[in-house]
């Protein structure tokens, strides 16, 4: 079910295998506000049908956040809207080796994802869908 669309940009949709919210971004880099609105839209279907699992799918993007996005996405707002919602587990498929993208910021995002959003959100990398449904499950 999608619930939100910016094509070439993200899908955001429902995937009832893993009772979760998936974004598929297919691009991440955006001047306007299509990266925040499709968040937003996630969040509130989340709130809304009481989603305990997100799925943030970089995995074949080839550009990275703009700097407004990253503020976005790494400030209080968007922790506060997390740490407020349904959600109790996160995952991150991270770009793939032939994006090209930079992917030094990894080995910190789980760290760095559990401290922004608090002890009622795990966090995990991870690329594998039978791993993530594991963790969603568990």
């Amino acid at each position: 079910m999608v619930i939100h669309s910016f094509p070439n940009l993200v899908d955001v949709v429902w995937r009832d295998n893993l009772q979760a919210v998936h974004l598929k971004w297919h691009d991440e880099y955006d001047e306007g506000t299509a990266v925040q609105d499709a968040i937003w839209a996630a969040i509130k279907f989340v709130n809304e049908n009481e989603v305990k699992n997100w799925l943030g799918d970089i995995s074949t993007s080839r550009n990275g956040l703009s700097n407004k996005d990253l503020d976005f996405v790494t400030g209080e707002e968007f922790r506060q809207a997390i740490r407020a919602s349904t959600l109790r587990k996160f995952v991150l498929m991270p770009p793939l080796p032939e994006t090209g993208q930079d992917t030094s910021w990894l080995t910190e995002w789980e760290k760095n994802t559990l401290a922004a959003f608090g002890d009622n959100v795990q966090a995990r990398l991870a690329s594998d869908i039978d791993e993530i449904r594991v963790f969603f499950d568990a």
